[in-house]
């Protein structure tokens, strides 16, 4: 048991949460950021070097660009002359063939003369060679062939060369009238016809690497001293080339295992150096204003989330970074936490980004001030279209201060990207996606947005309606309870809205058995017909029911610690005080009478008690002067207090003295003194009574 114990303390305990949270978060950057840095500036063609000026270390080689490589390959591929093998059997064996036909043939018409010339157009079309019909579409995109037999070999005009349908026309086209040539192909004299030129795909493809081999990925060299590029330079297609292949000589020269290990090493030592500041702000500015380690966590996940996420955008996918929604980080941690831990927060990510991007200088300048934007313009999520004014924001942010960029580096505004302004628009259409993901946050971490309290503080949200109709009265007392308590909360600084909303639903539980509390009651008391205990049960049980009913209808839990929270553990004095004054002689068990709590432990549940007690005792004065209600506003509170209800809460004495302003102020207004209006003399005949104004 001391064990558990002891564990659970640990994690209770908000600076251990919080360190082990940055160590996580640390460990956990350095592990998904890109290792291999060789690459160290970002520039790309048409744009000038931001850099100083760069001076070759060492002499190096300069690679071709791959697609000039390509159109040599290619050029190389379109002259390449591929290997056919001659089979000169296939001729022999056609004339043989051409032989055995007409030997067999008795006919006048066929004489010694035309087989003469079929066996000469035989020769000839053998001797030009004839292909393969899968051969045919090759051969048309050449001008030449080499053909082979044994080990010489000889060029072949693809112009000579027949295809099997060109070869039987050529056999046929000799001069006979058109009987023999019928007669000729009846005796089928395409049989004589076949592919002698058979494509050697081994020999063709060998001799053709060895040639492409001999072309060279370089073109020319960059000696030790040589500038390569000065600041404001602009970086055209052979310095392109010139940089590319200085970077790649680069990282091939340095020692690759002690590089790997001096990069992981920078790389923890900026990351730790970062995050210890956001450890810092949290601790010295921000750890006593956190409610719940639940705010620790999703501020740590939401940056962690954000840079493993850029990690690997810069790893696998080679589209532009400005895609990447960094500015939804932003905007969640505004929503659900306050503008200045979204800033630090967002600034962490960004800084860090720094490093796994290696040197991006516009990346870095663009996110930031896009980020300030999205935070300034969302003061408070309460309405779905904020969502969209903030990305419209953001996006109109990126392109106004990239133009601004582009116009101050560059002299011809030709130049200028319009690609970018496309990955801008694409990145506004990804930060849409922060509202369904704000629903989802919801439900993770347990937080309730603003745009959820404003949805349920709604009169005709189900559960209300049905409180209205089922018990009127306590409906009507936390309506006033939640005017009270926003007011209060207002001006103490606290959740105003949260505040609103909770005091709505604080009494649902009273819908069970709504007749047994007062501002139900027309006149007839059930509990005249109950014990003080069980009078007192039914009272205690409208907390757990009001718990039920909060579960049944999906209300947050921020709403139920409000229900749970609203009597703490005090008790039903009424009850509890008539107890003991019908039994003076018996000892009283207190816990019959007392709520099971806990005691409020925010602002928010604080002001929500105070408002609840406040409102149901003005009910019961009898003049609402202002001296009275000074004196109820400060017994109940200081009651309160005394009793220990508000010590958990961060209140402070002077935040519970303006509450107690404001309730007074609040109270004399709702329950002004009212004038009456004049009546008719009896001689009008018409008589009005009083009215309120």
């Amino acid at each position: 048991m001391s064990k558990k114990r002891t564990w659970s303390k640990l994690l209770n305990n908000k600076s251990i949460i919080l360190l082990l949270l940055t160590a996580v978060s640390i460990l956990l950057t350095v592990y998904f950021m890109p290792k291999d840095h060789s690459k160290s500036y970002e520039y790309s063609i048409g744009k000038p070097w931001t850099y100083s000026e760069l001076i070759a270390p060492f002499s190096f080689s300069i690679e071709k660009s791959e697609e000039n490589y390509n159109k040599e390959i290619d050029s190389l591929r379109a002259v390449f002359m591929p290997y056919f093998s001659l089979d000169t059997n296939i001729e022999n064996e056609s004339l043989k063939k051409l032989s055995k036909k007409f030997d067999n043939i008795e006919d006048d018409r066929i004489t010694d003369q035309i087989i003469q010339s079929l066996r000469e157009r035989l020769i000839s079309v053998y001797k030009r060679g004839v292909i393969n019909p899968e051969d045919e579409e090759r051969v048309k995109k050449l001008q030449y062939i080499r053909t082979y037999k044994g080990t010489s070999a000889s060029h072949v005009s693809t112009e000579m060369v027949l295809t099997l349908i060109e070869a039987y026309q050529f056999l046929m086209d000799i001069q006979v009238n058109d009987s023999i040539k019928h007669l000729f192909k009846q005796n089928n004299l395409d049989d004589l016809i076949l592919p002698n030129l058979i494509y050697d795909k081994e020999k063709s493809e060998s001799d053709l690497k060895s040639l492409e081999s001999q072309i060279s990925h370089f073109k020319g060299m960059v000696v030790a001293n040589q500038k390569i590029i000065d600041y404001g330079d602009i970086v055209d297609k052979n310095r392109y080339q010139i940089l590319t292949s200085y970077e790649k000589i680069s990282s091939k020269r340095v020692d690759s295992k002690k590089f790997k290990t001096l990069a992981l090493g920078g790389q923890m030592l900026f990351v730790s150096v970062i995050f210890l500041i956001l450890f810092f702000y949290i601790k010295i500015y921000w750890l006593e204003n956190v409610n719940k380690t639940r705010d620790l966590l999703f501020l740590y996940s939401c940056v962690t989330f954000f840079l493993i996420t850029t990690s690997l955008f810069s790893i696998h996918i080679q589209w532009n970074i400005f895609i990447l929604p960094c500015a939804m980080s932003a905007i969640m941690m505004k929503v659900f936490l306050d503008f200045r831990t979204a800033l630090i927060g967002y600034l962490t990510q960004i800084l860090i980004c720094s490093v796994i991007l290696a040197t991006p200088y516009d990346f870095v300048l663009l996110q930031i001030v896009a980020g300030l934007a999205g935070i300034y313009s969302l003061k408070d999520l309460s309405q779905r279209s904020q969502i969209f004014k903030t990305v419209f924001v953001i996006v109109l942010t990126y392109c106004v201060l990239y133009l601004a960029m582009q116009m101050i580096q560059l002299d011809n505004m030709s130049l200028i990207n319009g690609k970018m302004f496309i990955y801008f628009a694409i990145n506004g259409v990804l930060l849409l996606l922060t509202y369904p993901l704000i629903l989802i946050i919801e439900k993770l971490f347990g937080f309730t947005s603003n745009v959820t309290l404003i949805e349920l503080s709604n009169i005709n949200h189900p559960l209300l309606r049905i409180l209205s109709e089922t018990a009127p009265g306590t409906f009507q007392h936390s309506m006033q309870v939640s005017n009270l308590a926003a007011e209060a909360a207002n001006e103490i600084r606290a959740n105003t809205q949260l505040t609103r909303t909770a005091a709505l639903y604080h009494d649902i539980g009273k819908m069970k058995n709504p007749a047994f509390f007062t501002e139900n009651q027309n006149g007839n008391n059930p509990h005249s017909n109950l014990s003080l205990e069980q009078s007192a049960q039914i009272v205690l049980e409208h907390v757990k029911e009001g718990v039920k009913l909060a579960d049944k209808h999906g209300l947050p839990k921020v709403i139920k610690d409000f229900i749970i929270t609203h009597h703490g553990n005090g008790t039903a004095k009424y009850f509890y005080i008539s107890s003991q004054n019908a039994n003076p002689d018996k000892t009283i068990d207190k816990s019959k009478f007392s709520y099971s709590g806990p005691n409020p432990t925010t602002k928010e549940t604080a002001i929500v008690m105070m408002a609840d007690s406040i409102e149901a005792a003005s009910r019961c004065l009898n003049n609402y002067t202002e001296e009275n209600i000074n004196n109820l506003v400060e017994q109940i509170v200081n009651t309160q207090v005394a009793e220990g209800f508000f010590k958990d809460t961060p209140l402070t004495f002077k935040d519970i003295n303006d509450i107690k302003r404001v309730f007074k102020k609040r109270l004399r207004t709702m329950h002004h003194t009212r004038i009456s209006y004049p009546t008719y003399s009896k001689k009008e005949g018409n008589q009005i009574g009083s009215a309120s104004k």
